[in-house]
């Protein structure tokens, strides 16, 4: 859930870092620090303080060599001992850590055994002081033949054997101050390697290397890049890079890949924030969204149609888009799809077989409790197919069926344009297993251009007032049929960005239980086409006898209706992707009135790369 980003270039090594990380801190914004190497020792940069403050505060600090982190704390609290990178006791290396060491306790009770002092509460400094005690262990055998410094080779040694004694899935990067080496191991949460070539034109070695979290943090710079595999470390020296295989202990050949150019510029554009211009920018989207060979649909239509079983994933609102997309599926191409949310993936497990086909939705590709139901479900020889937004996501590579959301970058948390996006792969989907895909593209098209039209000033407006009459710490979100996956997701959207209680049901449950939730003045929202309208007005009718506000999100005026917000694209049939816009804008409403910045709800991050 952290980020992680190195340089080794002739820059200046500070303000490449740090721009990388502020493309980076949607994994995290507890705290941010730098390593430095300045004269053979590690001087370190810590701060709680935003990223952007680094536009504002020097660092004084020049180097052709620096690692950076962005936190999202797992282990300990937010506060500057805890900040990232941690320093070894002789300020020789430095070293950041994306993930969870699981067995920490048991690693920090040996190192306590052993007299070894821990200043901070993380699992990251148990890490550094075990390569301490693995780098003291080669000094000592040095000692009997000869003084002689540590060498990279030392460093990638002691760097191995500790990593084999975690257990979970962690990615890390180390900083060596008087060898001008950075060395990167990863298992589970990514790690991507750039570099913009030299003369030679030769891959391995470089002008400049940039190592992190994602692409986007350094695609401004170069689109020449390396994904790592898990259980594989990469070694970073001046103009040479080279990749260890931890398994075998051998170096192996690099494969070098030219990504899709892309620029992730910082910047809202005169938006109040990313949310809002994320949320505006979906009319453009969800076109590109159906830029997918139809050759490579058709493959996956014919593993589906050859499987006994076909199942969709993902986790928190991917799962709800899985979810909404099962939906489509049952209802266009009348395919039972069976929607699993991943961290339950245990008791699905073992009712998959070979030749069944799994669809894991992400934004990031990284998901932790995604790739672990993946690659669970490859050992029974499941087809996976995935549905992603970055690029060289390990998801992607573990597919069979790979397909990108091309959403582009999402700086907000909060998931927007690329579930919209997803939306669309799954509408496009169903349609050409019922040969439609020509008429899908046509009606994805036709939704473009309305939504063009529905981010209007009065129509914001409209919705910024009616934020302003939701009191309260609760909103209940009532729907049927294809509003099912609507509600759900409009819930999470609130509660993420505003912190209000939202709680979504099917409209059925009501009478059920639901009942006794309603209050007088309870908001409620319900939601109503034409499709649903006698059915939902019955609902709401019971709503307003309990004294509820009723909230439709709908075609055309009800009387029931307190307020209303109109649905997108009522006349086209493929509204369903669009349908999730209008909580989209309430949530950024709501939260935006409570003084609250939707861009960095509390405690979250964007890509949850740790279970």
């Amino acid at each position: 859930m952290c980020g992680v980003f190195g340089y080794i270039g002739k820059d200046n090594a500070v303000t490449t870092v740090v721009q990388g990380l502020q493309r980076l801190e949607y994994r995290g914004y507890d705290s941010w620090g730098l390593a430095i190497p300045i004269e053979n020792n590690i001087e370190v940069y810590k701060t709680l303080d935003p990223l952007y403050t680094a536009d504002t505060v020097p660092i004084d600090f020049k180097s052709t060599i620096a690692l950076g982190h962005t936190r999202w704390a797992t282990h300990g609290a937010v506060n500057m001992t805890n900040c990232h990178p941690h320093v070894s006791t002789s300020k020789q290396f430095a070293l950041v850590h994306n993930g969870i060491v699981e067995n920490y306790q048991t690693l920090k009770a040996q190192l306590k055994s052993q007299n070894v002092s821990l200043i901070s509460d993380t699992d990251t400094e148990v890490i550094v002081r075990l390569i301490e005690l693995e780098l003291s262990k080669m000094k000592q055998i040095d000692e009997f033949c000869e003084e002689s410094p540590l060498t990279a080779d030392d460093y990638q040694e002691a760097f191995g054997r500790v990593f084999k004694v975690l257990k979970g899935r962690n990615t890390l990067v180390l900083i060596c101050a008087n060898l001008n080496l950075l060395l990167g191991i990863r298992n589970g949460s990514p790690l991507i390697v750039g570099i913009t070539s030299d003369a030679s034109n030769n891959h391995d070695s470089y002008k400049e290397l940039f190592i992190a979290s994602d692409y986007y943090s350094f695609a401004k710079h170069t689109n020449t890049c390396l994904l790592l595999d898990n259980w594989q470390m990469i070694r970073c020296e001046q103009n040479n890079v080279s990749i260890i295989d931890l398994k075998t202990n051998q170096t192996i050949p690099s494969n070098w890949q030219e990504f899709e150019r892309h620029t992730l510029e910082l910047s809202r554009e005169g938006f109040s924030h990313f949310m809002l211009k994320e949320i505006q920018e979906q009319w453009s989207t969800i076109t590109r969204a159906t830029a997918i060979d139809p050759l490579a649909l058709e493959n996956l239509i014919h593993a589906m149609n050859q499987a006994k079983n076909i199942y969709i994933t993902g986790a928190g609102a991917a799962f709800f888009i899985g979810e909404q997309i099962a939906s489509i599926l049952r209802e266009i191409a009348n395919i039972f799809v069976i929607p699993v949310p991943a961290y339950e993936a245990k008791s699905y497990l073992p009712t998959m077989q070979a030749g069944d086909v799994l669809i894991a939705i992400s934004q990031s590709g990284e998901t932790a409790d995604t790739l672990n139901f993946i690659e669970q479900a490859k050992q029974k020889d499941v087809l996976i197919a995935s549905v992603v937004n970055m690029p060289g996501a390990m998801m992607s590579r573990l597919s069979d069926f790979p397909f990108l959301s091309y959403a582009g970058p999402e700086v907000c948390v909060l998931s927007t344009k690329s579930s919209t996006s997803q939306l669309a792969f799954g509408y496009l989907l169903a349609q050409t297993i019922v040969d439609q895909y020509e008429s899908a593209k046509y009606n994805i098209d036709r939704l473009s251009h309305q939504l063009s039209h529905y981010f209007t000033d009065d129509n914001l407006q409209n919705i910024a007032d009616l934020a302003k009459t939701v009191t309260g710490e609760h909103i209940y979100l009532l729907g049927n049929q294809q509003f099912i996956g609507a509600s759900k997701i409009g819930a999470l959207n609130i509660k993420e960005a505003s912190y209000v209680h939202a709680e979504a049901f099917a409209a059925g449950e009501l009478k059920h239980g639901v009942i006794a939730l309603i209050e007088k003045g309870t908001p409620v929202i319900c939601f109503m086409n034409k499709r649903n309208e006698t059915y939902m007005t019955a609902i709401a009718s019971e709503v307003k006898a309990r004294g509820g506000m009723i909230i439709g999100i709908s075609e055309q005026p009800n009387e029931l209706f307190d307020h209303m917000i109109r649905l997108p694209s009522p006349d086209n049939p493929a509204n369903v992707i669009s349908h999730i816009i209008p909580c989209q804008l309430l949530a950024y409403y709501l939260a935006t009135q409570r003084g609250l910045n939707p861009d960095k709800p509390r405690n979250l991050a964007k890509s949850v790369t740790v279970i």
